[in-house]
């Protein structure tokens, strides 16, 4: 056989599984064909709060739960609780400050004060406080566990109920 006709089906073979690569990895990269668009989720952090969650940690009965979601620069914060000992003195996020170590308030929340022993607090904020925490560094202490929600009663100033904030997945 010629050469020239081996070097040819050689340069086709090789063309033709260059081209079979190419098509496999371009449908692989292009996953299904219903065109739908993933979109990313808003943040959302989480906080389960407890008496013992303080600190010093109390034997209160009171528990809650924290809800915050930022959504277009805006944090919403949904804050459940019940069993505390009084009527709301105050809530907070605070930090930084990891379990077991208390911080600044850096976002009051302005309904809080007042509030019944057991109820929801909800609001909104677009940043702290603090000049010193952006909301791009309170996004980064809520996700390492380095802010916290406190509820505050009469009974217990310091804080009665507590729960570190973590980033929900």
């Amino acid at each position: 056989m010629d050469t020239s006709v081996t070097s040819s089906r050689a340069l086709i073979a090789s063309a033709g599984l260059i081209a079979a690569i190419v098509v496999s990895a371009t449908a692989v990269a292009c996953g299904s064909d219903d065109n739908t668009t993933t979109i990313p989720k808003d943040p959302t952090f989480v906080a389960t709060m407890t008496g013992a969650g303080e600190f010093p940690p109390n034997t209160t009965t009171g528990t809650g739960t924290a809800t915050i979601v930022k959504a277009n620069g805006t944090y919403t914060y949904t804050i459940t609780y019940s069993g505390m000992s009084g009527t709301l003195t105050g809530g907070h996020i605070h930090g930084p400050a990891a379990t077991g170590a208390n911080a600044l308030v850096i976002v009051p929340f302005a309904n809080a004060n007042g509030a019944p022993a057991s109820g929801t607090l909800t609001g909104t904020f677009t940043g702290t406080n603090n000049v010193n925490i952006t909301p791009d560094s309170l996004d980064k202490l809520m996700t390492s566990g380095n802010a916290y929600v406190n509820l505050h009663t009469a009974l217990n100033g310091g804080g009665e109920i507590r729960g570190q904030l973590s980033r929900q997945q």
